[in-house]
């Protein structure tokens, strides 16, 4: 019963409780005063409140599907959401309005009479020009009179997500990592032991006598030791810094954020390991989907919380046996903060720090035992990770 009087109550719009209002209290002190056309007013305020109830009255029979193509894009390109009404009952239907609601927006348009088992389609373009999670829908039927004091609303669909992806840049390999891994990608550094066999050389103090080859120590009279390849998998973690004072403005954000995408897509790409932290946010990384649909959606926070270093502890408290660290900021992060946040990291961990700045040439420096590079533009990462990574 309460369920009831509430959705009755949601259809009479303020203006319509207005007009009740007004019409109620004219009939009482127009009758009370004697006052003929006052109560007239009243009157007709009722009698308008009464026609417009007429228009809301009835069931709709449809069968509502919303489909968003693509359900996932990058910055820029094409999405659209196609809303297809078909008449369900074995009645023709009257024409009617509905609204697709897309994010903050509402898209309205008109579906005509159908006869049974016709159906409508209306397609919309959505907007992709930012990175963003877009909400798509319900698509709402809405039935009311023409003065807009009454409005019936039904929901005929659930909300849809529209990812809209940071636009990514394609990487070269990043090359090899630097901790050892049985199924890792052999390099050209050798290594006392491992899983990969390289060369033979000759025995020198200290090498373990466990390697050493006897057949061709007996061919050659020369004591002789396997040399082994060193070979690594690649454990990379990317943070990003968050914090609102970082960055110069959103726009360096975001190729921050793009930035980051680029290097854990190639990451992933590679079959290596990824671990991903945006301010104090731990992204899912083991796929490309969900990694690029986190992304989507992280936004700019409070200068304590999202700082890099705190994201850097948020990683360390959550994951081990990384290899590679890249910390990404903007160009209002001082390089002590930078630093401070790089040596948080264990010390056989490479790290690189990517400082977007629109305003600088793209470049790359020693910070330490670190590297600081300068992005000032995406389309420039892959020439200068490739230039780090050799």
């Amino acid at each position: 019963m309460r369920d009831r009087a509430e959705r009755a109550a949601s259809v009479v719009t303020p203006l319509a409780w207005a007009l009740l209002a007004g019409g109620v209290a004219s009939l009482l002190v127009g009758r009370r005063l004697g006052w003929r056309e006052l109560t007239v007013a009243g009157a007709t305020a009722l009698v308008v409140l009464a026609a417009g109830a007429a228009f809301t009255i009835g069931r709709t029979r449809l069968r509502v599907a919303v489909d968003v193509r693509p359900a996932r894009v990058q910055a820029g390109g094409r999405a659209a959401a196609a809303v297809t009404a078909t008449a369900a009952g074995s009645r023709r239907t009257l024409g009617h309005a509905m609204e697709l609601t897309v994010g903050e927006g509402v898209a309205e348009f008109g579906v005509p009479s159908l006869r049974p088992g016709e159906s409508h389609e209306e397609v919309f373009i959505l907007p992709t020009r930012r990175r963003a999670i877009i909400p798509v829908g319900p698509a709402t039927s809405v039935r009311g009179d023409p003065l807009g004091l009454l409005r019936r609303e039904r929901a005929w669909t659930e909300v849809q997500p529209l990812y809209v992806h940071p636009r990514t840049v394609r990487l070269a390999e990043l090359g090899t990592g630097f901790i050892r891994d049985l199924e890792g990608q052999p390099t050209r550094d050798v290594a006392p032991a491992d899983v990969a066999f390289h060369t033979m050389r000759e025995y020198e103090p200290g090498d373990d006598r466990r390697f050493v080859h006897w057949l061709t120590t007996a061919r050659t009279g020369t004591l002789m030791v396997r040399q082994f390849v060193d070979t690594r998998r690649t454990h990379l973690a990317v943070v990003v810094d968050a914090a609102s004072g970082a960055y110069r403005d959103e726009d360096e954000f975001e190729t921050a954020v793009s930035a980051a995408a680029s290097i854990g897509r190639r990451t992933l790409a590679d079959e290596q390991d990824l671990s991903a932290v945006v301010g104090t946010d731990r992204l899912p990384s083991t796929t490309p989907n969900p990694f690029l649909d986190a992304l989507s959606g992280v936004e700019l926070g409070p200068e304590e919380r999202c700082r890099l270093g705190a994201g850097v502890d948020h990683l360390l408290r959550s994951v081990s046996g990384l290899s590679v660290g890249v910390l990404v900021s903007g160009s209002q992060a001082t390089v002590t903060d930078l630093r401070a946040a790089a040596v948080r990291l264990p010390t056989d961990v490479r790290v690189v720090i990517v400082r977007v700045d629109h305003t600088a040439p793209t470049g790359f420096m020693p910070l330490g035992d670190h590297v600081l590079a300068t992005l000032r533009a995406l389309d420039d990462l892959p020439h200068l990770m490739w230039t780090i990574a050799s």
